[in-house]
């Protein structure tokens, strides 16, 4: 077992504006009243917002973080406010050093240790630095770490998919999924980043393989409720052996298992059929919001979630009049294991964070997502 990791995914907003500083730990303008939530309305520069982004990471300790975004004196700022906790790894898109926008990855070096990493161009020349294909308005990567956690070894990959190429972000769906495919012959395989992918963009159908095209808010904890109060009642009273009174003439009674052999024997058979069949047949990405061990899937077990945690879009803008404020809010940002019947991760938390507080600052135009997995 790897034990459990925490990731997180968070498009931070790149910092390279006319107005832009490009020095690190650039002084941030002055505000005539620092508690008038109007003085941070809109985009704000990197020198305020860098903050509370620093914050949210300290806050919530992630043991991988994947930004999207950052050009590099932002990494540096980010690298210098969290100190030796975190190490990190990846290249600019421009030149594959320091020119343009990263994926990078961020990790606890206490916990984890880099085998080796890589950046590769979505592109059709994907090991040539800079090269862009189809209809990608900008060069787009994904940087791909191989890490290890007590001699076990696992894969990350980070992306930021074209926000204008539909036929891009497909064709880098189709290289990320072949990448990490050969990745998880060795270990557990997980995909972070902002896709800028609708559930119902190709990019994020062909990572899925469609498998979620009828589920949009099907574990959303209000759309749940009267069976979460069921399968939690019923858990609480067979765990207690005391009857409990649901809803009107509905009382539920303890239960007791009965174990049928005959029963077992072809779940075994039934469970055997299926690894063969998946011996066969292709993997594909996993949405952690739908693959939640929420109680409604455990069946009401203590200490799990009723649903995906905070909000259910993850793009905001900056708000009206802003490049994204007619598209959002949209969900684009996505962590996503592989799936395997060798490493079975499991999702043990899922939530998309906040992103602006009654001051008014919006630390970036996307929330940041994330997701407690286990395999």
């Amino acid at each position: 077992m790897a034990g459990t990791i925490t990731f997180m995914t968070f498009n931070v907003r790149h910092d390279h504006h006319d107005h832009s500083p490009t020095t690190f730990f650039a002084t941030p303008p002055s505000k005539e009243n620092p508690v008038d939530n109007k003085e941070f309305e809109g985009e704000q520069p990197w020198s305020i917002r860098k903050w509370k982004i620093v914050d949210t990471i300290l806050l919530y300790s992630p043991d991988i973080l994947a930004l999207q975004e950052p050009v590099y004196h932002q990494l540096q700022d980010i690298e210098a406010l969290l100190d030796d906790e975190y190490k990190w790894v990846g290249v600019g898109r421009i030149d594959g050093n320091r020119e343009g926008e990263f994926s990078a990855v961020f990790y606890k070096n206490e916990v984890l240790k880099v085998k080796d990493w890589k950046t590769i161009w979505l592109s059709e020349q994907p090991d040539v630095v800079g090269s862009m294909s189809w209809d990608a308005r900008h060069p787009r990567t994904a940087t791909q770490v191989t890490f290890v956690k007590n001699d076990t070894v696992f894969t990350v990959f980070n992306t930021h998919m074209d926000h204008v190429g539909i036929q891009s972000r497909e064709e880098g769906a189709k290289l990320i999924l072949e990448r990490a495919r050969e990745a998880g012959k060795k270990g557990a395989v997980v995909l972070l980043g902002d896709l800028n992918s609708t559930e119902e963009d190709p990019a994020y159908l062909c990572l899925t393989n469609g498998k979620y095209k009828e589920k949009k808010g099907s574990n959303d904890t209000l759309a749940n409720l009267q069976e979460l109060n069921q399968v939690c009642a019923s858990a609480y009273s067979e765990k207690s052996g005391q009857p409990v009174r649901t809803q009107e003439n509905h009382i539920t009674l303890p239960t007791h298992r009965v174990i049928r052999p005959g029963q077992i024997l072809a779940n075994l058979k039934k469970q055997e059929e299926q690894r063969e069949l998946d011996k066969t047949s292709q993997n594909y990405f996993l949405d952690a919001h739908y693959e939640l061990a929420s109680r409604l899937k455990s069946k009401g077990r203590p200490g799990t979630l009723s649903g995906p945690f905070g909000y259910r879009n993850t793009l905001t803008s900056f708000g009206e009049g802003t490049q994204d404020f007619d598209r959002a809010p949209i969900r684009i940002d996505f962590i996503m294991p592989l799936e395997s019947n060798q490493f079975n991760v499991q999702v043990r938390q899922s939530a998309i964070l906040c992103n602006r507080f009654d001051d008014g600052l919006y630390i970036s135009d996307h929330r940041p997502v994330f997701a407690k997995l286990s395999w």
